[in-house]
């Protein structure tokens, strides 16, 4: 499944990489302006300055301005993949539908963030002498506590976007898909782990491809999550048994249709279609 999520993944990138390249630079450059002076705040060793700018501006870069911005990216992210089509103000558009929700996840999910990395540091550090095994113990639990938080983090927004659920309802989906589905989380966190290393050494792309790419993997990755799921429900609720490749579509508003991902034009094509792609 996590193979068909990046070919899917690729081929989005590939048949709209202009648009993605120029929501990726609105993007960065709403994350770039207000951190670049958070981190200058961060480092100037002044700590009025550091209290009073860095950690504000930080915070409010990572926990406010990030999933705002990068639920817009979802959003269109999510019409590429339905429609086959979409535009740059599809970014603004989910940016405006999203920002409430995504700001709080976002302010959540740091603080999570925050409180778990303490509990790590502070349980192996101040357990010492005849308890220092309880410090190890709650320290490792915190810490894995820390990697499933991570991974839930990974599909908060794309799950957002895709549900138009509240916070809370967005948490629940979200950790019910790592618990079921863990390998597959993790091989899809490899992989943005691997994109994020290859965008330190090559920093343009943070600029034009890396914020797209991400989302467009993690929102494809739902995607096959998504169809999973709907396949598996309307089989327990009509009995009928569906190939695995098979996927439920909502036609009209309502009524559904039975659709094969023979027929889904990001997963069939080949290396063929990238190389001539005027002859598809």
């Amino acid at each position: 499944m996590l193979s068909r999520a990046l070919k899917m993944a690729f081929w989005v990138c590939y048949d709209h990489l202009g648009k993605l390249m120029l929501a990726n630079l609105v993007w960065a450059l709403a994350l770039a302006i207000p951190g670049s002076v958070a981190l200058a705040s961060l480092v100037s060793g002044v700590p009025g300055v550091q209290l009073l700018i860095g950690l504000p501006l930080g915070i409010f870069t990572v926990g406010i301005v990030l999933p705002i911005t990068t639920a817009g990216l979802a959003h269109m992210a999510k019409i590429l993949i339905e429609t086959r089509d979409g535009a740059v103000r599809d970014l603004f558009t989910g940016m405006r539908l999203y920002w409430r929700r995504a700001a709080g996840l976002g302010l959540l999910g740091l603080l999570t963030a925050a409180c778990l990395l303490t509990s790590t540091w502070f349980y192996l550090a101040k357990l010492g002498g005849p308890i220092a095994w309880l410090g190890y113990i709650l320290s490792a639990l915190a810490l894995w506590v820390l990697l499933f938080v991570l991974l839930m983090g990974l599909f908060l927004l794309p799950c957002l976007v895709q549900k138009r659920a509240g916070i809370v309802e967005t948490i629940r989906v979200t950790a019910l898909l790592v618990l079921d589905n863990p390998l597959y989380s993790l091989g899809l966190a490899i992989q943005c782990v691997a994109l994020t290393a290859l965008t330190m050494v090559l920093l343009p792309l943070f600029f034009f491809f890396y914020g797209s790419a991400a989302t467009v993997t993690v929102s494809s990755a739902y995607e096959m999550l998504s169809r999973k799921y709907a396949r598996l429900q309307y089989q327990a609720e009509t009995g009928t048994t569906l190939s695995p490749t098979a996927h439920i579509r909502v036609v009209g508003g309502s009524g559904t249709a039975i659709v094969d991902e023979t027929q889904d034009d990001y997963l069939n094509r080949g290396f063929r279609d990238f190389l001539f792609p005027w002859k598809g």
